[in-house]
């Protein structure tokens, strides 16, 4: 698996994990907060071996830059899908798209239909009503005094056991892969709570234009996501006709984490199928 750094036209240099033959099909896979392109790391050498696999850091995020004046909204997030596109030539790819990656990833399956092959969502939402549980969770992580309490290690490992079904699945190293890129300087810290510092309402996308996604779509989804309920599941599989849904049991919002190989059938069949 490479490592790599790409320059974007806008300047922000992104890191990426790439592996896979470049005359493959590409496939760009997108993390949320609060993770990176390591979320992938079960799926990618297995899904390499038929893909061209691209996994970026979003900005903010990752070992990407994180951008003290940027306003982490659909708008920057989506611009930044499609200069990665750009950066990296691709004309059309597969995506597959979680959590923060997945808000932007719908917003740009409605704006550039064209430059997407097969869609893959998971455990997002594009829609206003989000649980009680995320807004309270998002008004706590995002005050930056609370910043070093929540990057402590023990109070990081209660956070995320909120994104976890079976929370024995938390292991120091897997803290540790969630929690080291926040911490390594201020900057780094800054964009823990600037990445969520955006009004909710700046992160959804028009109902009206989801029901116009026309793309082949797999919804795979986590059936204990204590953030996103599978009736947002229900809902967008509602919105998007030409969808196809599963769900994902024994697994919360972290579902690569916890069903890696149910996950990685779902997306081959998916992927493979004419």
């Amino acid at each position: 698996m490479e490592s790599r750094t790409i320059t974007l036209k806008s300047n922000l240099k992104i890191h990426a994990l790439i592996q896979g033959d470049k005359t493959q099909p590409p496939l760009v896979l997108l993390h949320g907060w609060p993770s990176s392109s390591l979320l992938w790391r079960h799926l990618i050498p297995e899904l390499s071996k038929q893909f061209y696999v691209l996994a970026p850091d979003l900005p903010g995020h990752g070992k990407s830059d994180k951008p003290e004046t940027a306003r982490y909204d659909l708008d920057f997030l989506r611009g930044f899908i499609l200069d990665f596109w750009d950066a990296l030539d691709l004309k059309k790819a597969h995506l597959c798209v979680h959590d923060l990656g997945g808000m932007a990833g719908l917003s740009f399956a409605v704006r550039y239909p064209q430059r997407i092959d097969k869609f893959i969502v998971m455990n997002t939402s594009p829609y206003s009503d989000w649980s009680l549980a995320l807004r309270a969770s998002i008004f706590l992580l995002k005050q930056k005094l609370l910043t070093r309490l929540f990057l402590n290690r023990f109070v990081f490992r209660e956070v995320l056991k909120n994104g976890f079904y079976n929370k024995e699945l938390i292991t120091p190293d897997i803290v540790d892969i969630f929690r080291a890129p926040w911490t390594g300087s201020k900057q780094d810290r800054n964009a823990f709570s600037a990445t969520l510092a955006v009004p909710p309402e700046l992160m959804v996308e028009d109902r009206e234009a989801l029901r116009k996604i026309n793309l082949p779509t797999l919804i795979l989804w986590g059936r204990k996501d204590a953030f996103f309920p599978f009736k947002i599941a229900r809902l967008l599989h509602e919105d998007i006709k030409t969808s196809s849904l599963v769900a994902v049991d024994k697994a919360g919002h972290f579902l690569q984490e916890e069903q890696p190989e149910f996950i990685l059938r779902e997306m081959m069949k998916f992927l493979t199928q004419n």
